[in-house]
Parts: structure tokens; sequence; C-alpha cells
């Protein structure tokens, strides 16, 4: 597809899919809002940062249906050597309104240059650190509705000697793959919270054991069920640990009979990011719509 935000070697980022809409942010960071299916597109207002040190940046884009409302949080944090100061400010942009409001800061820490959030349940979600010098990640997510974020527990152990870690969101609910080492073997665990915000409602849908693409994969990513839920498609990605001989690819994982059967797609690049989207008429002229 032809983006309209000037040159098509334009560097752009996904921030967000939401009902058909994209967020994407450029190499200058501007914002933008895009229905690939209608061609239309909204920039968003420039948003200054409160504060001039060197900061990172971290976004989220969702649906809120109480509001019916299309919201993409920035949140943007600044600390120093040794944790010498700390800044942080949140804001929401509203489509609805067409504008950026100030939201209560954050409580916790992000330590890598950019992450985008991911939606389940009406809520977007990034995995975070409570204080600078902890060790171990936590899940916070931010309600599109009341605005405020919460910490929602992991399963026990999931983390504990994992090599490598995503969550996502799959089938409308929140998805952690963890990849470790069991003896000789390489292991890759998929769980599944059924029921939002409760610890006991997770339940291991896959444990797959010496997949055929390790070791030299860095990325094993499930993407989407089947129609008949049977099978999980996983995306399977060697972008940090490419010798020149591997492709990024798909394969179907049976839940059955743990087959696993290659996805043949032809004329895709080396190397790619996926992100699910949907088709849709949703307008973007949402400031003229009544409530």
């Amino acid at each position: 597809l032809n983006h309209p935000f000037g040159e098509q070697r334009k560097t752009l980022q996904i921030l967000g899919s939401c009902n058909g809409l994209l967020a994407l942010v450029d190499d200058k960071d501007g914002i933008f809002l895009w229905n690939p299916s209608t061609r239309k597109s909204q920039v968003l207002p420039f948003n200054e940062i409160g504060f001039s040190s060197p900061s990172s940046t971290y976004y989220g884009f969702g649906y809120d249906p109480i509001s019916d409302d299309y919201k993409l949080i920035r949140m943007v944090q600044s600390h120093g050597n040794n944790d010498e100061y700390f800044h942080s400010e949140a804001k929401v942009y509203s489509l609805r309104s067409n504008c950026w409001r100030r939201i209560k800061d954050v409580c916790f820490y992000h330590k890598f240059s950019r992450e985008f959030g991911f939606l389940a349940n009406n809520a977007l979600h990034w995995m975070v650190f409570k204080t600078p010098q902890s060790r171990n990640q936590e899940l916070v997510g931010f309600d599109l509705g009341s605005e405020e974020f919460r910490f929602l527990e992991l399963p026990d152990g999931c983390l504990d000697q994992i090599l490598r870690f995503h969550i996502k969101a799959m089938g409308g609910d929140i998805c952690l793959t963890s990849t470790y080492r069991e003896t000789n073997n390489f292991v890759v665990d998929v769980w599944i919270m059924k029921e939002y915000g409760v610890k006991q409602s997770w339940f291991k849908l896959i444990s797959w054991k010496e997949p055929y693409f390790m070791p030299c994969s860095i990325v094993a990513l499930p993407v989407a069920f089947s129609k008949d839920g049977d099978e999980v498609l996983f995306f399977i990605g060697y972008k940090w640990f490419n010798w020149g001989r591997r492709i990024d690819s798909f394969v179907w994982y049976d839940l059955g009979s743990q087959v696993v059967e290659d996805v043949v797609i032809r004329g895709i690049p080396t190397s790619f990011d996926v992100n699910l989207y949907v088709d849709s008429l949703v307008p973007l002229n949402w400031s003229t719509v009544s409530l």
C-alpha cells in the first residue's frame, strides 16, 4: 500500500492497529492515523514534551467503547545516569476531540528506547519495571475508559529461567510466550489469561519442545488462531540472528497432534514485522460525529 505521508521510502512505525485504523509515527515523531481501506488519514496535532532532557517515548493505541472514542497514549520518560533524576509525563489523544490531555504520571519505569502497547480487554499493556533497580519485569495495563493504570500478575515461574519472552493479545486475550532451555532442549511455552486480571486464570496452551527452527531463531510468536480454533499461526523471525540464510516465515501448529506445517507465501521480504489488520470503514472525522 502507498501511504499518504510523503516519500514512500520514509520510515514509518506502526504504533497500533484497531478496528481498521492504524496509528503511525515517522522518523521525526510526527503521528498519523490512517484507514488504508478508505485511504483517509489524519495528522495528530503537535504536542511538546514537558522537559528538555534526553528521553524515551512509549505509545499505545486503542478503542474505548465507553466513550465511543479512539485514544492514543504517549508516555515520555527521562532519567539520568545512576538514576540521579527521573522525569515522566503521560498524555492521551482523543480522536473525537482531536486534542491531547495530560493525565496522571506513571508509577513505573521503562528501560527500552521505544515500546508499543498492545490492546486487550479494552486496555493497553506494556512490560515495565516497578523500580529502576528491578530486574524483574511486570505487566501493567492502562484502562481506556477510566484512564488509570493497574498491574496484572503473571503466572508463577513463567519467567524464572527464560531466554526471551513476548507478550501480546491473541483471540482477544492476553498471551505470553516464553522461550527457555530445558536440559539440552529449547522449549516455547504459550500462556493465555482467560479471565482478565485474574492470576489463577492463566493456563498453558502450548509447550513446544525442540521446535525445529531453534536455536537459530530469536523470535517464535503466536499470531492468531485458525477459524476452528484447532491450530495456532506462529511467526518465525530471524532478524537478530540471521546468518544470511534464513527468511522470516509462518507455520501452523496443531494443538491436538502438535504437528507443525510450513506456510508458503511467495514474494515476501527476507525480514519483516507482523501486525494484525482488519478492513473497516471507520471514519477519521469523529469530531463532527454526534454522540
